[in-house]
């Protein structure tokens, strides 16, 4: 099989899939905005969350459509470059993707008792030094900064209700 095949399929592969997103998120949008507004409803209300998902859905199926259309544009060309050959599922992949399976389990553990930024400032923390890190200021700032940014982003903006931990009661 030659490798423009292998990427005009791929490229087909994708455009299809791209497609059928897009029709989702269509819909999904369409569902959402039947959602019935609330007198009691906050700023975003109901249909803000789902259609922001939709939205987001339908942008990221855009891009996967124009990729594929581009890739099999690429394939189609008489002269086209031959393609990089298919890396080689790495040695120790199912660990590393059980290593940060468990660094999300343990953050669902460790969550009600230290509370939403300290464990998500611990996560970001421990996601950057298994994924071959270095734990250092840099690393601190980025882990709490990140905490700060969603710990916002939910509780503040969005007001969605966060475990405090042990903290309250220690005061």
């Amino acid at each position: 099989m030659k490798p423009a095949a292998v990427t005009k399929d791929k490229a087909q592969r994708e455009l299809a899939l791209g497609s059928a997103t897009l029709a989702i998120a269509a819909v999904y949008y369409l569902l959402a905005i039947r959602i019935p507004q609330s007198d009691i409803a906050d700023v975003i209300g109901a249909q803000g969350l789902p259609k922001t998902y939709a939205s987001l859905l339908a942008g990221l199926s855009i891009i996967l459509i124009v990729r594929a259309a581009m890739a099999r544009r690429r394939a189609a060309a008489p002269d086209a470059t031959p393609a990089i050959p298919k890396p080689r599922l790495q040695r120790g992949v199912a660990w590393r993707v059980f290593g940060m399976l468990m660094n999300g389990v343990i953050y669902i553990l460790v969550v009600p008792w230290l509370g939403y930024i300290l464990s998500i400032a611990a996560l970001i923390a421990a996601t950057v030094y298994y994924q071959g890190g270095e734990l250092n200021r840099r690393a601190a700032g980025v882990a709490i900064g990140g905490a700060v940014v969603l710990w916002l982003l939910f509780v503040r903006l969005l007001h969605i209700a966060h475990p405090a931990g042990i903290w309250p009661s220690l005061l």
